[in-house]
């Protein structure tokens, strides 16, 4: 346990925390973006809302051991970005795909409790558009789409400094949309862009298309290496994901008109191998003039992301507090 009250005074240091279903990311971090440790550790399947309680406890105790061997200031604030239904206002998680076990569980007011500190807790799509606004491509943007692609395909969704944001933490599920009557499924149904295009879906695809071609235990990030070496196999698959991607976005492209869309981790390591067949499958899906499209792009900090998902939500409320 933290006690705020011993140092108040100072510039503030955050304690963030980004979480799904595969993994558990905490780092410490400042303001300004500088991420200065990082732990990370595999979270259980099936695991219970304590369970990944105490588990932050322990990689939080392990993370502030590193910082303060470095005569680090103690983190006077925690950030959290974690998947499924949030809810902003009450910082309660409704629902997960990814932690199936979880119903209503009060992650803000558990993390403000067992760290005795200010929390800010946000959905991972809106952390992501958050980190892209302050630190990558959405600088200088004023209407904002991040596309987070872990466990599922997720809006996230920023208009003037401001998230949407709707009661029960419902919103940006864009992943849902139903593409075909059958497909990949990831963490989703069968046949909607989740199953085409997030991390888990591309992976299942990658293994119906060529079932020979790879390992039972292959991950997507060695399709993604083969795809940028020039494997023809896994080229195709990102092209038939990114084909997907661009038809899913057509509906949000028409509703927000958004200047600029995000393509987050792991998508944006693929770059042009997915977002080329997505930028053509966007344009003949909404059928819109060129000039009324969004700009369609790979996150610049891509590999970044997980780390400053983590932090970007206490950043934003410390901009907002001062006016920023």
């Amino acid at each position: 346990m933290l006690r705020k009250e011993a140092f108040l005074n100072g510039s503030s240091n955050i304690l963030g925390i980004n979480l799904d279903g595969e993994r558990l990311l905490v780092v410490y971090g400042s303001p300004t973006g500088i991420i200065y440790e990082r732990l990370s550790a595999p979270v259980p399947a099936q695991v219970s809302f304590s369970a990944v309680l105490e588990l932050i406890m322990v990689q939080a105790d392990r993370l502030l051991t590193l910082t303060q061997a470095q005569h680090l200031p103690v983190p006077d604030r925690v950030s959290a970005a974690i998947s499924g239904n949030l809810d902003a206002e009450t910082g309660i998680l409704g629902s997960a795909v990814d932690f199936p076990l979880w119903k209503q569980e009060p992650v803000r007011s558990q993390l403000a409790l067992r760290f005795n500190l200010p929390v800010v807790v946000e959905q991972k799509a809106n952390a992501g558009a958050l980190a892209e606004y302050y630190f990558g491509l959405g600088q200088n943007i004023r209407n904002l789409v991040f596309i987070e692609m872990s466990p599922t395909v997720r809006a996230g969704i920023l208009t003037n400094g401001r998230l949407y944001c709707n009661s029960g933490g419902t919103a940006g599920q864009l992943g849902n949309l139903r593409l075909a009557s059958e497909g990949p499924a990831g963490l989703a149904k069968p046949g909607t862009l989740s199953g085409f295009a997030s991390a888990a879906g591309m992976l299942e695809l990658a293994r119906k298309r060529y079932p020979q071609h790879w390992d039972e235990d292959v991950d997507i990030f060695q399709i993604i290496r083969d795809a940028q070496n020039g494997d023809p196999f896994a080229q195709e698959v990102f092209t038939e994901a990114g084909t997907q991607l661009g038809r899913g976005l057509a509906p949000l492209t028409h509703l927000l008109q958004p200047e600029l869309i995000v393509i987050g981790f792991p998508g944006c390591l693929l770059a042009e191998l997915l977002l080329g067949p997505a930028r053509a499958a966007l344009a003949a899906a909404a059928d819109l003039a060129e000039s009324s499209l969004p700009r369609l792009a790979s996150s610049a900090l891509c590999a970044r992301l997980p780390e400053l998902e983590a932090v970007a939500p206490a950043i934003h409320r410390i901009k907002a507090q001062a006016g920023a």
